[in-house]
């Protein structure tokens, strides 16, 4: 039984009879021109530790994943609808993560009258308070 050839990485000294691989960029033909992209300037731009205004406002933000009833999933979509249809400053987009981080704004503002053990009685606590204050 004849053993595997080893492979090569391109760049490194192949067998005899094959080609060396190199990394190369291709030529790029549009119509009579042929362009060749150059390696050194990326079309990409980087990304650096401070946050740059030039960044959507969604790529400045943290991540955070909540699971909601399906009833806060289909109020949340109309309000969302509703809110972005009656606005008249349209500088900034209105989606359901907007107004999911405005109600924790809304939740942390009062978090001192946040009591209780359940999800039930947490909500009690906080919107109980803000009906009778008024806010709500």
């Amino acid at each position: 039984m004849n053993p595997r050839p080893q492979r090569q990485r391109p760049g490194k000294s192949s067998p005899v009879g094959r080609p060396t691989l190199k990394p190369e960029p291709e030529q790029i033909k549009v119509g009579n021109h042929v362009a060749t992209p150059s390696p050194a300037h990326s079309q990409t731009p980087e990304v650096t530790e401070s946050v740059s205004s030039d960044l959507p406002k969604y790529q400045t933000l943290v991540r955070k994943e909540a699971r909601v009833r399906t009833d806060q999933a289909d109020a949340l979509a109309q309000l969302t609808r509703h809110r972005s249809r009656d606005r008249t400053d349209h500088s900034e987009r209105i989606t359901d993560n907007t107004l999911i981080r405005v109600a924790v704004d809304l939740l942390l503002a009062h978090a001192d009258q946040l009591h209780g053990n359940t999800e039930d009685e947490l909500r009690e606590s906080v919107t109980h308070r803000l009906t009778d204050s008024g806010s709500l």
